[in-house]
C-alpha cells in the first residue's frame, strides 16, 4: 500500500503501523506471561490460570492478526508483482509498436528521399537537354559550327575527368562549356558567317559574345557558377585575351578555352580548311603558356592520343596518328568517366 496523508498532512504508511501495533501487543502479553511468572502464588492458582489462559487468548488473536496481515501482504505482493509484469509486457509490446512505427517512418522516409533524387534527376536532365536545344538552335544558324558547343563539352568533361575535377565542378564545367559561345546569338550573321577576313571593327564585335553571353544567362541562377567559364573561356595567360584580359583565370575557363581552340581549328570555316590532327597540335603547342595553359594543353593531347574514349571523339579530325592507348591512362579516365556520362 502507498504512503497516504493524514488530517494534518503527515504522510503515514499503514502497512508498518499495523505490524508496530502487532508488536507492541505480542509484547503486552510476554510482560503478562513475565508477570504472572514473577507474582505467581499458588494460593491464587485459579487467578494464574485465567491469567494464563487470557494470554493464550491473546496470544492466538495476535497469531491469527500476524497471519491475517501476512496473507494480506503476500496478496498485495503479488498483485504489485502481477501489475509490474503487466505493466512490462505493456512496455514491452509499445516499444514493439514503437520499433515497427520507426521502421515504416524510415522506409517512407527513404521512399521519399529516392522519390525526390529521381525527380531532382528528372529536373537536371531536362535542364540540360533545354539547354542542349538552345544550343543547337544557335549553331543551326550556320553549318560550319554546327555541332561545335557538344564536341567542346564532351573534350573539357574527359579532359576534367581525367585531372581529377570533383563531381561539383563537372556539373560547372559541363554547363558552361555548352553555352560558352551563348552571345553569339546577338551576333549578326553577315559578320558570323562572312567568308573572308574580319576586319578590325568585325572582330571587336566577335569579341563581345563572352561579356553577351553572361549577360545572357546571369540571372539563371543554375547557371551563376558557370558564368566565369562562359564570360573568360577567351582569356589568356599572358593577359592578351578577352573580354577582361585577365592573367589569373580560372582552371575551369582554361579547360574550356583547350578544346575550344582544338575544335575550332580542326573544323572547317568558310575561310580555311580543317587543320590536321598533328597542324593543331604543333600550333597549340607552340602557344602553349601564352595563349593557352600548358598544362592542360599537353594533358588534353595525353588523354587525346592515350584513352580509347578520348581517341574515339575526334574520328572527325583530319590526319589521326595510329592509337596509342596506354593502359594506365585509359584506366585513370574510365575509372572517373563512370560517375560523369560523356556527352555524344
Amino acid at each position: 500500500m502507498e504512503p497516504v496523508r493524514d488530517g494534518k498532512g503527515l504522510r503515514v504508511n499503514v502497512p508498518r503501523l499495523r505490524w508496530v501495533a502487532i508488536l507492541f501487543l505480542t509484547l503486552l502479553v510476554i510482560l503478562a506471561l513475565v508477570l504472572l511468572l514473577v507474582f505467581y502464588v499458588p494460593e491464587q492458582a485459579a487467578m494464574g490460570y485465567l491469567v494464563l489462559g487470557l494470554a493464550g487468548l491473546g496470544a492466538t488473536v495476535l497469531l491469527l492478526i500476524a497471519v491475517f496481515a501476512l496473507s494480506s501482504d503476500y496478496l498485495r505482493t503479488q498483485k504489485r508483482l502481477l501489475d509490474l509484469l503487466a505493466r512490462e509486457k505493456e512496455a514491452v509490446k509499445i516499444e514493439q509498436q514503437s520499433a515497427e512505427i520507426i521502421l515504416e517512418l524510415n522506409a517512407l522516409v527513404s521512399k521519399q528521399t529516392e522519390e525526390q533524387a529521381r525527380l531532382n534527376e528528372e529536373l537536371r536532365n531536362l535542364f540540360m537537354e533545354t539547354i542542349r536545344a538552345l544550343v543547337a538552335t544557335l549553331e543551326a544558324r550556320d553549318r560550319y559550327t554546327e555541332g561545335h558547343s557538344v564536341r567542346v563539352a564532351n573534350w573539357t568533361k574527359m579532359l576534367g575527368n581525367y585531372i581529377g575535377l570533383s563531381d561539383a565542378e563537372m556539373e560547372v564545367l559541363e554547363r558552361g562549356s555548352l553555352l560558352h559561345d551563348i552571345g553569339k546569338i546577338g551576333i549578326p550573321d553577315q559578320i558570323l558567317h562572312k567568308p573572308g577576313r574580319l576586319t578590325e571593327e568585325e572582330f571587336a564585335v566577335i569579341k563581345e559574345h563572352p561579356a553577351r553571353g553572361e549577360k545572357i544567362v546571369e540571372h539563371i541562377r543554375q547557371l551563376s557558377p558557370s558564368l566565369p567559364v562562359i564570360r573568360w573561356h577567351h582569356e589568356r595567360p599572358d593577359g592578351r585575351g578577352y573580354p577582361d584580359g585577365l592573367t589569373d583565370i580560372p582552371k575551369l575557363a582554361l579547360i574550356t578555352s583547350v578544346c575550344d581552340c582544338f575544335d575550332a581549328m580542326t573544323s572547317e570555316r568558310p575561310y580555311r580548311q580543317a587543320m590536321t590532327y598533328s597542324e593543331a597540335k604543333s600550333e597549340m603547342l607552340k602557344v602553349a603558356g601564352n595563349q593557352h595553359d600548358k598544362e592542360l594543353t599537353l594533358a588534353f593531347f595525353e588523354m587525346l592520343e592515350t584513352t580509347e574514349a578520348g581517341y574515339r571523339s575526334m574520328q572527325h579530325v583530319p590526319g589521326l596518328p595510329p592509337s596509342g592507348v596506354v593502359p594506365e591512362n585509359n584506366a585513370r579516365l574510365e575509372s572517373h568517366h563512370e560517375r560523369s556520362e560523356i556527352l555524344v
